[in-house]
């Protein structure tokens, strides 16, 4: 038994991937020679995995394709027979219909080969199915019967019944006939729609005697279709009384071998009388009610560029009401995974969204009653690729390194949006075409380096990253070379005094970005410092030694809380004071000596935190 789906109104989701795979199937052998008087008829068989139960002591699925193969050598020389099948081949995929055989290719000597292979596993993807079927119906209008024996109702979240709709729309000649295999009528009750929407018939069958009478039922229909009635018209004349006296006008002479009833084969009141008019009189009839609105077909496909092919996985389509909610926001209607889904959208507009990994476009889609629409959007897709490399060359560790991709743009503070947190690297990564930065990190403290790259629709940007950190260990031992003592807490600091890293134990190791910097070793209740540099790709271990006695309060404070630079202009500046005028600093109002040393060099190149 398969989860009940009512026929509410929703947006409905056609494979359209699904209908391309089963036509390529059905395409890669010529056209079936069937004679064009016999009716096509399309028999659609539900493989799913429910129709392996039994039913009485029957299993279903046996049953249905024990008369499909009665059916198709009985009425195979009064019908062009064709198949679809769902639900056959993967044991969960929402994409499992094909068509087997076109309309006249299913036959007797056919039928072992299509169908005896078949095992009944996977979902019912029923609305797929019957948009497969609807696709085999003749360009010239033919009519197209299609049959659908099945046990439930979709199982793949598409509404069966909007589906039918939209395809009765597109293809006026066709008709659905729904079997509903099973004894119990809650489970068949959500395919009966199918059949009223496209004028089919619905019959439920509750063992492989009913279905065999359901199922001749409906041949003797599709094989004998009743004769049109034979049309009637009556003739009207209508006589302006003002222009032509109604004296002047002789009686029409009786046709021969009627009685002589005085009728004429005109007018059945009899001739008009002289001078007087006849009267014609007409009944009001009521107003013609108008139709209501019905849902229109709208299929979306993507590119990944203008001259690119049609994209055949990877999307996913977000639909929402093109008409924002009072707080601004916008209702998700939804959301859909197949690469061109069909869906039936009741007339209005709608913001449609296309995303392909992080590459996205939203278009606007107007609807109109009654004319299908086929949207397609142009992505503009590219791929970034990224990896890291140390300072010697090799490949940085997958555990220790991290990527960012931000926006290329910085706000009025400096920050960039983010794009893609801890991206994963040497994996191709789909962007919209454009300019991004690259934060990565290697290890957890400060070991950033920044760039900017440019990704171009339709092609894969690579970018290769050159960390200079290294991997720094901390020891506080009793003397230089003796072993590390355990329960110390470690705080590394830049030579501006920022906080890079705090840490507790023996023997913290983490990688830092190339500059000069000071440790602060709390062991005891009292302080050990040193101060240290770090080379690009030059690992080492830092030991601080007890022995030379703890840091004073004085020059802790120092190390913690740096004196800031003084303001330019003050005299502090490199070549202040006496000294030689060969060049200008741009702020103080003398030269100053470039042979001078520089303030705090370190400071003027630390290494963008971005």
């Amino acid at each position: 038994m398969r989860g009940k789906h009512f026929a509410a109104l929703k947006l409905l989701l056609l494979p359209a991937c699904v209908l391309g795979v089963g036509m390529a199937a059905a395409e890669d052998s010529p056209l079936p020679n069937s004679d064009p008087a016999l009716p096509a008829t399309i028999l659609v068989l539900d493989s799913s995995r429910s129709m392996g139960d039994k039913l009485g002591d029957t299993i279903k699925f046996d049953a249905a394709l024990d008369e499909f193969g009665k059916a198709v050598g009985h009425y195979g020389d009064r019908i062009a027979f064709g198949l679809v099948a769902f639900g056959h081949r993967k044991a969960s995929n929402c994409a499992d219909s094909e068509i087997l055989a076109k309309p006249g290719a299913l036959t007797a000597q056919t039928f072992e080969t299509l169908l005896g292979g078949l095992k009944a596993k996977g979902q019912a993807p029923i609305a797929a199915a019957i948009s497969d079927a609807a696709t085999l119906a003749d360009p010239s209008g033919r009519p197209l019967d299609v049959i659908l024996v099945a046990d439930g109702g979709d199982t793949c979240n598409a509404n069966i019944c909007v589906t039918a709709d939209a395809i009765k729309q597109k293809t006026k000649g066709l008709r659905i006939h729904v079997i509903g295999l099973g004894d119990k009528a809650d489970d068949v009750k959500p395919l009966a729609c199918a059949a009223t929407a496209t004028g089919g018939q619905f019959s439920t069958a509750a063992n492989d005697g009913e279905l065999k009478a359901r199922l001749a039922a409906v041949l003797e229909s599709v094989a004998n279709p009743p004769a049109a009635p034979a049309a009637t018209s009556q003739e009207i004349t209508a006589v302006d009384s003002s222009a032509t006296p109604m004296a002047d006008l002789e009686p029409e002479p009786a046709v021969p071998g009627e009685t002589g009833s005085g009728e004429t084969a005109v007018l059945k009141s009899g001739a008009p009388k002289p001078n007087t008019a006849q009267t014609l009189v007409q009944r009001a009839l009521p107003p013609a009610k108008p139709e209501p609105a019905r849902p229109v077909p709208v299929t979306f496909k993507a590119k990944v560029t203008e001259v690119g092919p049609k994209l055949q996985t990877g999307l996913t389509w977000r639909v929402y009401n093109a008409k924002p909610a009072a707080d601004g926001s916008y209702e998700l209607i939804s959301t859909h995974r197949e690469p061109a889904p069909t869906a039936a959208l009741m007339p209005g507009e709608y913001l449609v969204n296309a995303a392909y990994g992080l590459s996205n476009l939203t278009k606007k889609v107007t609807v109109e009653s009654g004319k299908s629409l086929e949207e397609t959007f142009v992505l503009n897709t590219g791929g970034l690729a990224l990896r890291a490399v140390l300072a010697n060359g090799q490949p940085c560790p997958d555990g220790n390194i991290r990527f960012d991709i931000l926006s290329d743009e910085e706000d009025q503070f400096g920050n960039r949006a983010t794009i893609l947190a801890d991206a994963k690297p040497q994996s191709v990564i789909r962007l919209n075409a454009g300019a991004y930065h690259v934060a990565s990190l290697l290890g957890d403290a400060n070991a950033n380096v920044g760039v900017d790259v440019t990704v171009e629709p339709g092609r894969i940007t690579e970018a290769t990253i050159k960390h200079t950190g290294a991997k720094i260990t901390f020891r506080l031992v009793q003397s230089l070379g003796g072993e590390a003592l355990a329960n110390t807490k470690w705080t590394i600091l830049t030579s501006a005094g920022d906080t890079v890293k705090s840490n507790a134990g023996a023997l913290p190791t983490h990688i830092l970005a190339a500059g000069s910097y000071a440790v602060v070793a709390d062991h005891g209740g009292l302080s050990y410092t040193r101060k240290f540099s770090v080379e690009p790709g030059d690992d080492k271990q830092i030991e601080v030694a007890i022995e030379d006695g703890p840091t004073s309060p004085e020059a802790l404070q120092a190390l913690l809380d740096p004196p800031e630079a003084p303001a330019p202009g003050t005299g502090a500046l490199a070549g202040e004071g006496a000294g030689g005028a060969a060049s200008f600093d741009g702020f103080s109002a003398r030269p100053a000596d470039p042979n001078a040393p520089l303030i705090n060099p370190g400071t003027l190149f630390r290494p963008s935190a971005r």
